[in-house]
């Protein structure tokens, strides 16, 4: 049953466009993939650094607009490093961010690696548990949400 106790709420396609207003990212299309685990986003330039003993991570993202060259820099708390296998099969340790997500006009927080994903179509992965009690997935659609609502 959607919508009860901490069921999911919501029905996303197998693309949507998702928003993470605290990397300054208004929209960006994301693939949704139920059998990876985790998020995934591309970024370049990936530089960990402490700022009065917390850690962050600073990187870039493209975003296609409205940046020169279509780069958007970013700058996070580092949560952590992960052990991921690639979709090429190999073991990777990436850096890992938590960020609140929008997808049309819901927003909650979801654990983000950085990785290089120059070669995929999508620049980000939704993985399942970052759907988990937030969305089901009609994986016959697309856009479903809609752009980011971030009123």
């Amino acid at each position: 049953m959607i919508g009860h106790d901490d069921s999911p709420t919501m029905i996303i396609g197998a693309c949507e466009w998702v928003a993470l207003p605290e990397l300054g990212i208004r929209r960006l299309r994301a693939r949704v993939d139920t059998g990876a685990k985790s998020c995934a986003l591309h970024a370049i330039d990936v530089e960990a650094f402490e700022v009065d003993g917390e850690n962050r991570v600073r990187f870039r993202v493209f975003t296609g607009h409205p940046d020169p060259g279509g780069w958007h820099a970013c700058d996070a708390r580092l949560v952590g490093t992960r052990r991921v296998r690639s979709s090429s099969g190999e073991r990777q340790r990436r850096y890992t961010i938590r960020t609140p997500i929008v997808i049309g006009h819901a927003r909650w927080d979801v654990d983000i690696t950085l990785a290089d994903r120059e070669r995929m179509r999508y620049r980000m992965l939704l993985g399942r548990a970052a759907m988990e009690h937030h969305a089901l997935v009609y994986p016959a659609r697309t856009f479903l949400q809609g752009k980011p609502r971030l009123d």
